[in-house]
């Protein structure tokens, strides 16, 4: 999917893409990246595939702490 930089979503689209770049460098599936932030499967799988149009900067740095990555690690262009 080609991302419109200037689509309000565009943000929530590469930090998706992040997260899920991320979580498989780290060697996670999405179930144990689940487990380890208590949010369930179905979140983590609507993030990182685009289908969540909104989730909260809370929900990032609770992810960041459990990847063990800074939060500007999610906001890396996606080529």
């Amino acid at each position: 999917m080609k991302i419109n930089k200037n689509d309000n979503k565009y943000i929530y689209v590469i930090a998706g893409k992040n997260i899920k770049r991320i979580r498989e460098e780290k060697g996670l599936t999405q179930v144990q990246l689940a487990d380890l932030t208590k949010y369930s499967e179905g979140t983590i799988s609507n993030i990182e595939n685009d289908s969540f149009q909104t989730f909260s900067l809370e929900f990032l740095y609770i992810i960041s702490k459990k990847l063990e990555v800074p939060m500007n690690e999610f906001f890396k262009k996606i080529d």
